[in-house]
């Protein structure tokens, strides 16, 4: 027998199967990392505790989420205290400080590992150790079950699919309010009804994608009254190079949807008057391809978590803003560790953002906060990202938004309505969200 004979099958399973795809990384799974991949144990000190999530019943969870709303802070960060704490808060954060030194502090609170998901994305998760897939740039997807495609990541790229992929639940009927507040208190908001269904997680569907389709994101224009009745519809896409997103816009005088030109990378979005480009919907989207990406690793960092109170309040409430930045009684910040991942442009390519540095969270893969360099190298923009549990998806999913211009003085919110949030465990009929479809239901 040929020396290549022997060797052949073993380089093939190498190939189709990586190396770390072993079933030491599936029991970690059980062991030492929790079913998405996050560590279980707690920090040295045990100010960030054990993920237990898993050990309790649906209403043992929901009394722990009461509980937590009802929680006093532990102490504030404001300006005259800010030295102590400045390790654990990312530059964006210590911007804000610096900017606002009078009015800006952080409400530090008790921290609580609150996420889980169902127990059916967990076990297409082991199976993705073996079978996902990424294209060799890292730019797009090959293949995955319903599940988080690298619970143990060894690239950038695959942090950021794992962003991109995570569990938001399947279909989703949200009502949202976007403001933009500027430095004089004025106000532009816009309220619009969303859906979304992620066809990723189609529970019935094979490691292989049925389509391209990552999913649909359909928007309609409650108010104000000038723009009432518009609606934008996007089909969201796992290969954006070979097949980019797909957009329409519905114009209620013409009564027809019109294609529009691609959204994608720094696309201008109408609704926040400049402060969020088109891949900072979702604080970051789309294809990676402009961008060189560094893992800088993991740290522990006070991030936005737990906001149970935002899913109750609007963020169109004047009471609640202040002049760049949010008042520090609606917010709840809490220590967690985060992945830390850089991106710098690349040369010759173009975007308006020369270099991003993303903080994901390590128990829902959700980008947690992110800071935006200019070209000089100075720190611009910052986004905080306020997530809540949501026991009807079930899990973590964003209340609110914020993007701060640290220059301008002025920030953009996205936040949910209160009550009005619908998760569906099934997807929508098909065609639900084809272009013909989202017409006929807009001229009704």
């Amino acid at each position: 027998m040929k020396w290549y004979a022997a060797v052949l099958p073993a380089l093939m399973a190498w190939l189709v199967f990586p190396v770390w795809a072993a079933p030491a990384d599936a029991a970690r799974l059980q062991r030492d990392l929790t079913p998405v991949g996050a560590e279980r144990a707690g920090n040295r000190d045990g100010s960030i505790p054990r993920w237990q999530a898993d050990k309790l019943s649906d209403a043992e969870h929901l009394q722990w989420m009461a509980a937590i709303a009802g929680e006093e802070q532990l102490f504030r960060i404001e300006h005259h205290n800010l030295e102590q704490h400045r390790a654990l808060l990312s530059p964006g954060m210590q911007a804000l400080f610096a900017r606002y030194p009078d009015s800006f502090a952080i409400p530090v609170y008790k921290s609580h590992r609150t996420a889980r998901q169902p127990q059916w994305t967990y076990d297409n998760t082991v199976k993705n150790l073996r079978d996902a897939r990424m294209a060799p740039s890292g730019n797009e997807m090959e293949q995955a079950w319903p599940g988080i495609p690298f619970p143990i990541p060894r690239t950038p790229q695959e942090i950021m699919w794992n962003h991109q992929l995570r569990w938001k639940g399947v279909f989703i009927k949200l009502h949202l309010f976007e403001s933009t507040v500027y430095q004089s208190m004025a106000r532009a908001t816009l309220e619009t009804m969303i859906e979304t269904y992620s066809p990723y997680y189609n529970r019935r569907r094979g490691v292989e994608f049925d389509s391209w389709h990552s999913a649909y994101y359909f928007s309609h224009i409650l108010g104000p009254a000038k723009l009432a009745g518009g609606g934008l519809l996007i089909h969201e896409s796992l290969q954006p190079l070979r097949q980019p997103r797909q957009s329409w816009v519905y114009l209620p005088g013409e009564r027809r949807m019109r294609r529009s030109p691609v959204l994608g990378y720094d696309s201008p979005i109408f609704n926040s008057e400049g402060l969020r480009v088109a891949d900072e919907i979702d604080v970051f989207n789309g294809a990676l391809d402009r961008y060189d990406w560094t893992l800088v690793g993991k740290r522990e960092m006070y991030i936005p978590y737990n906001n149970q109170k935002m899913r109750y309040n609007r963020c169109d409430d004047p009471s609640a803003m202040d002049a760049g930045h949010l008042k520090h009684y609606t917010m709840r910040f809490e220590k967690h560790r985060v992945w830390v991942v850089d991106a710098r442009l690349k040369q010759g390519a173009k975007h308006l953002y020369p270099r991003r540095t993303f903080y994901i969270d390590e128990d829902t893969w959700s980008i947690a906060a992110v800071d935006i360099y200019d070209r000089s190298g100075e720190l611009w923009r910052t986004t905080l990202r306020f997530a809540a549990y949501y026991e009807a998806m079930p899990g973590v999913f964003s209340s609110l938004d914020a993007y701060h211009d640290l220059k301008a003085g002025a920030y953009f919110l996205q936040c949910s309505a209160g009550l009005d949030t619908t998760f569906y465990s099934e997807p929508p009929v098909d065609g639900y969200f084809s272009p013909t479809n989202i017409r006929q239901r807009l001229r009704r």
